[in-house]
């Protein structure tokens, strides 16, 4: 006797598209949100040029009655000059691709091109920092390695260095309030790191979690919490140096210290992000293949260098 089962129907039968497309991984782009904000006008020219006047010495001796002026000074300004750069990538879609598959490829290709373009910002100001930025070592830690592993005692030395340099901090306080569990905030620096470094966060005594924050209105959802003078973020993208340590060849994790005004992010007027779409007419003599495309324009700049420091660290044993 013949019977039909499930054996003899055909794959396409035996399968149904869930609804929707699965969440793709995407890590926090941290390195933009602390960077001040410029816009290139059109018709600008290549460059963008940044002035600092130069500090005057404080007229500290007393003139006396001699009638004999002091020495008059110079009143100069510094120059920081950043050029604009251009970026772009695309995807070829096949015209029958377009015509005959059950998903709407358009929409979430376009999407993946949206995020890999802000992914691209983001890794692009996190590779200029990491060459620009002078470097502290940790040193307080007892895992016998160089750098040691980061200690409340490595972060109040960086925000020292930062507040001997007259750092601007970005947040104000948060005081505290009658809840339970909350803490009050100091005024704080940013301090951006790997999502690889939150065990050792959550093991220092004067750690709070940005849960434990008096209310959450200025909290942004990278945020893992407070540590002295510095509010933490956290992202799979911070940049981390495998078996780089001089001793134990474990990862190093390069962790930037912020202070406001310390860089800049410019984009392009015009030309900060452009999706294109061009059919497949425009491809060739068949109109076979369409393209889809986004390129942006974007320049980065350290406005004050001694306002900036890479805390390289290891992990804990």
């Amino acid at each position: 006797m013949s019977i039909t089962t499930t054996s003899n129907l055909p794959a396409p039968i035996l399968q149904s598209l869930a609804p929707g497309m699965l969440s793709v991984p995407t890590p926090n782009f941290n390195y933009i949100i602390p960077a001040e904000k410029y816009s290139m006008p059109r018709q600008g020219g290549t460059t963008m040029r940044f002035l600092r006047p130069v500090p005057l010495q404080p007229p500290v001796t007393q003139l006396g009655n001699t009638g004999i002026e002091p020495p008059s000074q110079v009143a100069t300004r510094e120059i920081i000059d950043s050029a604009m750069a251009f970026y772009g990538t695309s995807v070829i879609l096949n015209e029958q691709v377009i015509i005959q598959d059950q998903d709407p490829v358009l929409s979430w290709v376009t999407e993946r091109l949206g995020v890999a373009m802000r992914q691209a910002e983001d890794i692009i100001l996190r590779d200029f920092l990491l060459s620009s930025a002078s470097v502290y070592n940790c040193r307080g830690g007892v895992n016998g390695d160089s750098p040691t592993e980061l200690t409340v005692r490595d972060l109040s030395a960086v925000a020292s260095a930062l507040d001997t340099a007259n750092a601007f901090k970005f947040l104000s306080g948060k005081q505290g309030e009658d809840r339970f569990g909350t803490s009050p905030i100091r005024s704080a620096y940013f301090f951006l790191t790997s999502t690889e470094m939150q065990p050792t966060f959550d093991a220092m005594d004067k750690f709070t979690s940005s849960w434990n924050y008096p209310n959450q209105n200025d909290v942004i959802y990278s945020e893992y919490g407070a540590v002295l003078n510095f509010r933490i973020f956290t992202s799979s993208e911070s940049a981390v140096q495998r078996a780089a340590s001089a001793i134990n060849g474990a990862d190093v994790f390069n962790n930037m210290a912020i202070a406001r005004e310390s860089y800049a992010h410019i984009d392009q007027d015009g030309y900060s992000s452009q999706l294109l779409y061009r059919p497949p007419i425009f491809s060739g003599p068949l109109a076979l293949n369409g393209t889809l495309g986004v390129k942006f324009a974007q320049a980065q700049v350290i406005l004050q260098e001694t306002w900036l420091r890479n805390v390289r660290c290891t992990l804990g044993s």
